[in-house]
């Protein structure tokens, strides 16, 4: 049968069987106790043991089936008295049902009764509304002047009393078996002047409710009586809907919901406020923006201060209206913010309203010390992808601005290279323009703009820099190339070619120092002076690369004044003249070289380090080449040691004299690097005893490893005592033939044979 158990009933218990599994176990359990025969003595001891345990099982056996006994006994007796109630229980409900069974035909004769009585009660409401319908003209009359008078508490009260009556009346229609429309209009007109009261009383409480923060401080009863009055209605409502959901009945213009209606005009007047603001256009003014934003703060600010302190004693806890008014002042400002971002912005209208957005959550506004709002449950004022699409689009701007400052700085700067006048020098005397100023100004200000924003905006603008600025690294490079292509055309003009040269690059030195700058204060987490002059350095950012290239313009600008000094030279042969029959008759090249150098040395003192020590350096370098070159280009026809030594006397005089040039005028910081090299070439032709030659060139090919074998057999021959095949034969007896197959470090000879 169904919701019987299924279970089977236990089965019996077997005891010949447990006993027989209870001696195998005691068998088991002797055996492993007496397993040797010493343990034999201690049987008795096993025994008691054993015997004290079975006790104790005994005691505990009979305690168990004790208990079980007189839960059982329980049981039964609960059982019976149990058993009795039902009993009794069922001669009550008999008795129940007999007397049922008698008032049966009693309540027919009664009948009668009820109905009269039902409609003694009809009668009885009719009698008191009556009351009500005759006098609604005059409640409604006197309910009018009382809300034009202001006394609301007085008019909501006859209000209440007017709807209750005809609510009632509607309620006695609805429960009409037979519903008549014709009554139900009639009502409904006889009252309509109830449902324009209603109206008229509410739009004094909206009133009241959209001056809320005018009127708390001036006159907060009135806002403590329209309180009153909107949560009656709010009760009003609740029985009303509960009433719904009983009988089916729904007054006319319930629920009224009134206190959603509340803030709904709060709301409404928060938005009206924010965009009321607004006096001005961008027609009218063009800081229109950072005025109406900086109104908008002020009054935010006054307003929620007032919301914070006068309001919560006001409104009842349940309104929770700090929070909701804060919030909505939120999502005003969201939804303005909103519609002027689609309506578009130009300009610097982009970067006013990112620095507002990010002075929101600040002291200057919510973080206010007399306000102190967590922003945290009110939410973002703007969504991320749209404050990223106004950064994009400031960034957009910016660099438009910065392409545009860049190229017409660097216009306006090169007009300044044709002046008629030195070109302007600092407190030490160096040269520069204008140029990395005006645009390191600008850049300041975007950045100190940017910092207002955000970090994450620092950033973008930093990498946005780093851009632009390559982008004019290379136009400034191209200007100073044009600059000197036209000055090769003639090189008169421009007057002060090389002081504005000088000027450019210390440009690039400024450049430089300025991307240092910018990397120790906007990348403090990737800086490391230790890596800052680190050449090896493989992974550079964008700033090292930028100072990397500002460092070439200078160097290339450092290449163009040695060209200038090299044209001069060259035009007047005295690089030509080297190792030539004229300069061994008397000529005065170094003379011409001293005096060159000397003059331009006037100028280069207007030059910064270290690109002046640079161009020292690759001045005597360039030098030295030259030198090297012609001794080993075997211009002269020597025949003999009688021609050599007033040749060599005459090097070693001069490379001394160049040395001392350099050195009075030339930076101390170049170093005392002399034209050593030019010494060990004349002591090659010095020597008159060959058998020594070999001991010579070894010494020579030590200190300058980079020599070629070629080199060597060509300054041999310039002796004019050896022919080529003895002077190669020479060359490969001190170095070994395999020589030229050796790689060569880079040095002065490595560059004077690329020069061939």
């Amino acid at each position: 049968m169904p919701g019987e158990s299924t279970l089977s009933p236990p089965a019996p218990l077997d005891l010949g069987r447990m006993e027989e599994e209870a001696k195998a176990s005691a068998t088991k359990r002797i055996a492993s106790i007496l397993q040797r025969p010493e343990q034999l003595e201690r049987v008795d001891q096993y025994k008691r043991r054993m015997t004290r345990k079975k006790a104790s099982v005994d005691t505990m056996l009979k305690s168990a089936v004790q208990s079980q006994l007189d839960g059982v006994r329980t049981g039964l007796n609960q059982l019976q008295s149990a058993l009795q109630d039902v009993y009794e229980i069922k001669q009550s409900l008999d008795v129940v049902e007999e007397t049922y069974k008698s008032i049966q035909p009693l309540k027919e004769k009664l009948s009668s009764v009820n109905k009269e009585n039902n409609s003694f009660c009809q009668l009885g409401s009719a009698m008191e509304n009556l009351k009500h319908i005759f006098t609604v003209p005059e409640s409604v009359r006197k309910t009018a002047e009382l809300i034009t008078d202001g006394k609301l508490l007085q008019a909501h009260k006859h209000l209440s009393d007017l709807e209750m009556a005809r609510d009632d009346l509607m309620f006695e229609l609805h429960k009409q078996p037979q519903k008549s429309p014709t009554d139900n209009n009639t009502l409904t007109k006889y009252f309509v002047e109830v449902e324009k009261l209603s109206e008229d009383l509410g739009k004094q409480l909206w009133i009241i409710m959209g001056r809320l923060l005018i009127t708390v401080r001036r006159e907060p009863t009135l806002i403590v009586t329209a309180l009153r009055i909107i949560e009656r209605e709010e009760k009003r409502d609740e029985i009303i809907m509960k009433r719904k959901e009983q009988t089916g009945f729904l007054p006319v213009c319930r629920p009224k919901r009134w206190k959603q209606k509340t803030f709904e005009v709060l709301e409404r007047t928060i938005t009206y406020k924010i965009e009321g603001n607004q006096m001005e256009d961008r027609d009218t003014n063009k800081m229109w923006l950072v005025r109406h934003l900086e109104i908008t703060r002020q009054l935010m600010i006054d307003d929620l201060r007032v919301v914070k302190t006068m309001l919560p004693p006001v409104f009842p806890p349940s309104y929770a209206i700090v929070d909701k008014y804060v919030k909505m002042y939120h999502a005003g400002i969201a939804s303005h913010i909103g519609d002027m971002i689609a309506q578009g912005l130009e300009g610097n209208e982009y970067v006013t309203l990112l620095s507002w957005i990010n002075v929101y959550n600040s002291p200057e506004l919510l973080k206010h010390p007399e306000l102190n709002i967590d922003i945290k449950e009110l939410g973002p004022l703007l969504e991320p992808t749209i404050i990223d699409d106004l950064q994009n689009q400031y960034l957009k701007n910016m660099r438009s601005n910065i392409m545009d400052w860049t190229k017409n700085s660097l216009v306006q700067d090169k007009k300044d290279w044709f002046r008629e006048e030195h070109p302007d020098a600092d407190g030490d005397g160096f040269y520069s323009t204008s140029l990395p100023v005006i645009l390191f100004q600008m850049m300041e200000q975007n950045l100190q703009v940017a910092q207002m924003i955000g970090e994450d905006l620092v950033k973008k603008v930093l990498e946005l820099f780093a851009d632009e600025l390559n982008m004019f690294a290379k136009e400034y490079q191209s200007e100073i190339q044009s600059y000197q292509e036209r000055h090769m055309m003639n090189r008169s003009e421009p007057k002060f070619y090389i002081h504005y040269l000088i000027a450019n690059i210390n440009n690039t030195i400024a450049f430089c120092d300025y991307m240092k700058q910018l990397r120790k204060r906007y990348m403090k987490e990737e800086f490391d002076d230790r890596l800052e002059e680190d050449e090896d350095n493989i992974r550079k950012d964008r700033f090292q690369l930028l100072t990397d290239r500002f460092k070439q313009i200078g160097n290339l600008g450092c290449n163009i004044l040695l060209d200038e000094v090299w044209i001069d030279l060259r035009n007047s042969k005295c690089i030509d003249e080297l190792l030539t029959k004229s300069w061994c008759q008397g000529s005065h090249s170094v003379d011409i070289i001293y005096a060159t150098w000397a003059d331009y040395s006037g100028d280069f003192v207007h030059l910064k380090e270290p690109f002046s020590v640079g161009l020292v350096v690759e001045a005597r370098h360039r030098l030295l080449k030259e030198y090297v070159k012609a001794i080993l280009s075997k211009k002269l026809p020597l025949k003999n040691y009688a021609e050599r030594k007033p040749i060599a006397d005459k090097i070693c005089t001069e490379a001394d004299k160049l040395q001392e040039l350099f050195k009075e005028y030339g930076s101390r910081k170049a170093g005392d690097t002399d034209f050593g090299p030019l010494k060990l070439l004349a002591e090659v032709w010095k020597l008159r005893d060959t058998s020594m030659m070999q001991l010579e060139i070894t010494g020579l090919v030590v200190k300058h490893p980079d020599i070629r074998t070629e080199q060597l057999i060509s300054l041999l021959m310039g002796r004019g005592d050896m022919s080529r095949v003895e002077a190669r034969q020479m060359v490969q007896d001190t170095v070994g033939e395999d020589d030229q197959l050796k790689p060569k470090p880079k040095g002065i000879f490595t560059e004077v044979a690329q020069m061939s």
